[in-house]
């Protein structure tokens, strides 16, 4: 189950990497093209696909400590994880019976959430919900919700027994 959320996770890495260097790709290949200053400037063009690959290898680090934060809270509390009812909420967060899921960034078990708290901030883009959970080792994660309905349901399903 775990590796449904580290895939959802790369897949969004990925396509993010492709388009950026998509995007980086295109004028240096144009360019390549029509100025042929030296024989390998077409292979130069390439570089920002090498550059998305390095930028998603690193970025995949990260399932190691999602891995490992999921089985602390599993010897910890004596459950096994699991998606069962899950509701997703937004990109890459979720929020199953007993598991609060945000895609290889972090996942929380329900009765190691001390608290949740949001605050609306106004930015130039736009407004979006701050917010903060603190669990029962006074760690705090930070996560960003658009919809304000989003987290009426994650305080929702915290207080649900």
């Amino acid at each position: 189950m775990i590796d449904k959320y580290i895939h959802i996770y790369t897949k969004r890495n990925c396509l993010l990497a492709l388009s950026c260097a998509s995007i980086a790709f295109m004028p240096l290949f144009i360019v390549s093209l029509m100025y042929d200053v030296i024989l390998e400037d077409t292979l130069v063009a390439f570089v920002p696909f090498i550059i998305a690959a390095i930028c998603v290898a690193i970025a995949s680090l990260s399932t190691i400590r999602f891995k490992k934060m999921i089985r602390m809270q599993e010897q910890q509390y004596g459950v096994q994880f699991n998606d069962d009812n899950v509701v997703h909420l937004e990109t890459t967060l979720y929020l199953s019976e007993k598991w609060f899921i945000w895609a290889v960034i972090s996942a929380i078990y329900k009765d190691h959430i001390k608290s949740i708290h949001s605050k609306l901030v106004h930015g130039r883009s736009g407004s979006s919900n701050k917010v903060t959970i603190k669990t029962v080792d006074n760690k705090k994660y930070t996560i960003w919700c658009l919809s304000s309905s989003n987290i009426n349901k994650i305080k929702k399903w915290k207080t649900i027994i």
